[in-house]
């Protein structure tokens, strides 16, 4: 592989987020604080806008924009389009979960995408889905695409969990000599991180100057579903031609599932909508605990990096797939019940919840 490409990717993602910021202010692609969003001033919704256009343009250049790619792009689209009208007017959840399943579905017809099996989870013997196939894998694909975009809640924190999952899918396409998809997952991680700069708070810059808008989540969470799925797959009918297991993707989007676990557990318990906007998630009790942004982003990547480490060492060592599912299971039964207690005494890692 070039790895120039990655390069020029990030150098366009940052040069477009500039160029898109006036733009987006123009037509008022922007967030607004509120009761619910802390930052200051109106943040232009140009991220998801300059990664999209960014790894467009590196696909297009480099010339590897055929076959499945194709679909890839397309259907993708759908959800970016999707987001960004969602952005600026809000459209209905079921409207949006609709369109959202129309991409996976040509994701699926199209680009032959689709959950065949969950892999050895509870036996050594394949786990397969037959005729379930099909809505399985939408729901699977719909709750990675909605986990990461109700997670964006705080600067730098969707692009470094996004970060974290497509580098660990990138590494182990290239260990497993899955070269394109190596390069593709590449070129993206250096799209997002030429968001992440801008997005991110350093000493020199205390707050964001762009977000990825829900057109930028939606999009990376589709896009991360579909090489989730793609590559913990068999290649072969009968071999075990495969980047990872399936339950390897789980671990590398360990910490968004179990956030998204317990925020909508908890909207249910109290008869709340769904996938409405509240602040349970894990960012935020962090925050009104008294912790900083920096502090929370450190805490929140160290362990999504953790958890990806271990799924990726289960991997290269051959661990037992259902010796990862279990501790998988048993780490977000504990999360769930360390989120509860903490709501419960109104105390999160020895300070008290504002």
């Amino acid at each position: 592989m070039n790895y120039a490409w990655p390069l020029v990717a990030l150098g366009l993602s940052v040069l477009l987020c500039f160029v898109l910021t006036p733009l987006a202010r123009q037509f008022g692609w922007v967030d607004r604080p509120d009761s619910r969003k802390q930052h200051e001033g109106e943040i232009p919704l140009s991220g998801g806008w300059a990664i999209v256009l960014a790894v467009a343009a590196v696909m297009l250049w480099r010339g590897g924009w055929s076959g499945p790619i194709t679909v890839l792009g397309w259907s993708s689209l759908i959800v970016f389009l999707t987001g960004l009208v969602d952005d600026r007017r809000h459209i209905k959840v079921p409207l949006r979960f609709a369109l959202q399943a129309l991409a996976l579905l040509c994701m699926i017809w199209y680009g032959d995408v689709l959950l065949y099996n969950f892999g050895k989870l509870f036996w050594d013997r394949l786990l397969g889905l037959g005729p379930l196939a099909i809505p399985i894998t939408v729901f699977s694909a719909l709750g990675v695409i909605n986990a990461f975009n109700m997670i964006d809640g705080m600067d730098g924190l969707s692009g470094g969990l996004a970060l974290i999952a497509l580098g660990g899918m990138a590494f182990l396409a290239g260990r497993g000599g899955f070269v394109e998809e190596h390069a593709i997952l590449l070129i993206i991680s250096a799209a997002v991180l030429g968001f992440l700069l801008l997005n991110f708070r350093f000493p020199w810059r205390q707050r964001a100057l762009v977000f990825l808008g829900d057109s930028g989540t939606s999009w990376l969470g589709f896009v991360m579903a579909w090489f989730f799925i793609l590559l913990s797959q068999d290649f072969q009918v009968d071999g075990n031609f495969r980047a990872y297991a399936p339950i390897t993707a789980i671990w590398l989007f360990g910490l968004p599932l179990m956030d998204t676990t317990y925020v909508m557990i908890r909207r249910a318990i109290v008869r709340e909508p769904i996938f409405g906007a509240d602040q349970r998630h894990l960012h935020h009790r962090f925050l009104r605990s008294g912790f900083t942004v920096v502090q929370t982003w450190l805490a929140m990547i160290g362990a999504a990096v953790a958890m990806a480490l271990i799924g990726i060492t289960g991997e290269l060592l051959r661990w037992s797939e259902w010796w990862m599912f279990y501790g998988y299971v048993g780490l977000a039964g504990c999360y769930l019940v360390w989120m509860n207690r903490s709501r419960k005494t109104r105390r999160f890692l020895g300070r008290e919840i504002q």
